[in-house]
């Protein structure tokens, strides 16, 4: 058929957050039509994407990753291959789970610390100073703070999207997930708010409702 002709002799390098079972099956289907196909989801937002500084997870052959390698350093100035195709989509819904629960972590101990009147600025020289510290805390505590959400990186609707591929994912390979479905239920009431096309830090606002 058509989508057979057109995918004959052709690479595609699928580049999105999706699961690695639905990933090797589009694969199949592409070598089937008589193509190629690498996965090469990427670490980074707007930011890295003007400076070409993303991080790149290939999952690929040796010998595609050496073939490819130079197109994705446009991305990224060090590709990484994880391994063979699927472990690309896997390390990618990794960092994306770590996203929802760092971040609803931190606005949950946030949210006390308001509520409790203590000096903002001396909790996070605490949390910067100890080993609980991540870089995100920083770059959303303003966002939280002042219940911007607006102009955002990345929406909450594609982190709760996010969160249910990984949920699916990890459950099919055995794990507990109940923290991320907690994680869930916290971006499900952020959309509920209305807040689902702006900055995911507006899950703050799920966990802290105001009065």
């Amino acid at each position: 058929d058509s989508s057979k002709a057109e995918l004959s002799g052709r690479t595609v390098i699928q580049m999105g957050t999706i699961s690695p079972t639905e990933s090797k099956e589009i694969r199949d289907e592409v070598v089937a039509c008589g193509g190629e196909y690498l996965e090469a989801p990427v670490l980074g937002s707007i930011p890295q994407v003007k400076s070409g500084s993303l991080i790149v997870m290939v999952g690929a052959s040796s010998e595609q990753y050496e073939k490819w390698c130079g197109l994705l350093k446009i991305f990224g100035p060090e590709p990484l291959h994880i391994g063979a195709v699927g472990s690309g989509a896997a390390i990618k819904l990794a960092m994306n789970q770590l996203i929802g629960s760092l971040t609803t972590a931190f606005a949950l101990s946030l949210g006390l610390i308001v509520r409790e009147g203590i000096n903002v600025d001396l909790f996070m020289q605490i949390v910067r100073d100890s080993a609980l510290y991540a870089p995100t805390f920083d770059k959303k505590l303003q966002r939280m703070l002042d219940r911007n959400y607006e102009n955002p990186n990345f929406p909450a609707k594609h982190l709760l999207k996010d969160t249910n591929i990984f949920i699916n994912a990890a459950e099919s390979a055995g794990l507990d997930v109940s923290i991320q479905e907690g994680v869930r239920k916290v971006l499900e009431k952020t959309i509920e708010l209305g807040l689902s096309d702006v900055d995911y830090s507006a899950l703050f606002s799920a966990v802290n409702p105001e009065n």
